[in-house]
């Protein structure tokens, strides 16, 4: 049945799967910063930075925000497409956030790679 709501007859219910897969990531990568926060405790910034040195976290980090990014760009996008009936202006708003998201996306990778751990 799942697989059938996820074919091209129903092009809504893949990307609301996806909506919803990214928020539940997401909710994993909280709940495992939290718990590196608790057992690692830092006080100071190179606490902090010793916090997100590993390789691992880093990508973990960088999944976040992939799937936050893409999360909101699918909610801002069926947004734009349920209010903004002007197709000109709908193109224009949508070229912002796609703008907006990848500028995003390039300062989350610079600050987490671009940096000396």
């Amino acid at each position: 049945m799942l697989f059938e709501l996820l074919t091209a007859k129903y092009p809504g219910m893949r990307r609301w799967l996806t909506q919803r897969l990214c928020a539940l990531s997401m909710a994993v990568v909280l709940l495992l910063l939290l718990i590196r926060v608790v057992w690692l405790s830092p006080h100071s910034y190179d606490d902090w930075l010793a916090l997100f040195a590993p390789l691992w976290w880093r990508l973990l980090v960088v999944w976040f925000f992939v799937c936050m990014l893409l999360h909101a760009w699918l909610g801002v996008r069926d947004v734009l497409r349920d209010y903004v009936q002007h197709l000109g202006i709908r193109a224009v708003l949508q070229g912002l956030v796609n703008v907006a998201v990848c500028g995003n996306a390039l300062a989350v990778l610079w600050i987490l790679f671009g940096m000396d751990f």
